[in-house]
């Protein structure tokens, strides 16, 4: 899939906007009465209405003509005398959408100005309905969620696309998804064969000391801890909007180098300090916490990197990521990890393969 594919021009969004007129989710349910009725007439309506709470929330006020004068909320209505007349209560009869105006505007107009009910109106300025609340927060709902696939840079196409990818992943039959992950997992196997190879060529220096044996699980199972934080933190961010992959580099992927620094140093420590203690110092081989430790920050940090680019890589080329970027990570920190274990093992503790 290329970029040309997945980015339109900021023309295509606007008329991607502008084809969404309120007019199509108005509610035509609503009260209204002339500017001549009295408050006590208005309330009685109210009263033997069978509107829902939310549309008696407001009774809307019109001219002769039936052009609209404004409304008078509930509250407004029960403090009022019986025989005032709708006219003198009617307020903010500027506020009110065209029939035209796209859905999303009208429903952040509602928002901002904190209304029950926004009246929608005809060109003539007739009330042709309403906009409901709940309406409007599910439109503004909607529109945020196709906005935050235009900002992250991947547009309609990927939503789309990854939309059918999960629907196939996570229902209907079972090919699709032991294919897809199948697939992937091949790779961890022939990683893990990988790994295995790395073991079995430092099998003298595990011999040498089977202390090293000890710190084997932490130093892949963190690392690959790590990874899926990564990744899932990565989708999570590109879901919402707060990754932008135009500005991935030096924005999102800098970023979270310098987390894995910093989180590399900090489990690096402190587990290196357990070794020590545990098995280095009581055992005569005190450089086991430094080996324990560079290892583990060597794994955690590149762990932390690929957990945000290969998800990237894989996005940008095409490729399924949810299924795909995790075991690419584990086989790649599994294997780097261990040899920088195994090679810091035969360097500092003087031990041979």
């Amino acid at each position: 899939m290329t970029t040309q594919a997945i980015h339109l021009s900021a023309a295509a969004q606007a008329e991607r906007k502008a084809a969404h007129p309120v007019r199509d989710v108005i509610c035509q349910q609503f009260l209204r009465a002339s500017a001549d009725t009295l408050v006590e007439d208005a309330l009685s309506m109210i009263r033997h209405s069978l509107l829902s709470d939310e549309v008696s929330s407001a009774m809307f006020v019109h001219d002769a003509e039936g052009r609209h004068l404004g409304f008078v909320r509930l509250s407004a209505l029960l403090r009022a005398p019986g025989h005032r007349t709708l006219r003198d209560l009617a307020q903010d009869q500027a506020l009110h959408a065209n029939e035209a105006l796209d859905q999303e505007a009208a429903a952040r107009l509602l928002q901002k100005h904190d209304l029950p009910l926004l009246p929608v109106l005809t060109d003539s300025g007739v009330m042709r309905g309403v906009l409901r609340f709940d309406t409007a927060m599910d439109i503004l709902d909607q529109e945020v969620s196709e906005d935050i696939y235009w900002k992250a840079g991947v547009g309609d196409v990927t939503h789309h696309l990854d939309a059918i990818r999960s629907e196939k992943l996570t229902s209907g039959g079972i090919g699709y998804p032991v294919k897809v992950r199948v697939m992937f997992l091949m790779v961890t196997l022939a990683g893990g064969m990988m790994v295995g190879g790395v073991i079995d060529h430092f099998e003298g220096v595990l011999e040498s000391l089977v202390a090293l044996a000890i710190f084997i699980p932490l130093v892949m199972d963190m690392g690959g801890n790590v990874g899926t934080q990564s990744t899932t933190i990565f989708a999570r961010g590109l879901a919402l909007g707060h990754i932008d992959l135009n500005r991935f580099f030096r924005n999102h992927l800098l970023r979270e180098v310098r987390v894995g620094l910093v989180m590399g140093v900090l489990l690096a420590t402190l587990a290196g300090i357990i070794a020590w203690a545990w098995q280095g110092a009581p055992n005569g081989i005190p450089m086991l916490g430094v080996v324990v430790g560079v290892s583990l920050f060597v794994s955690v940090v590149t762990a932390s990197v690929l957990g945000f680019l290969l998800p990237y890589v894989m996005l940008k080329i095409g490729v399924d990521h949810a299924p795909g970027a995790d075991p690419f990570i584990t086989t790649i920190k599994d294997f780097t990890g261990l040899a920088v274990y195994f090679l810091m093992a035969s360097w500092l503790l003087g031990l041979s393969g």
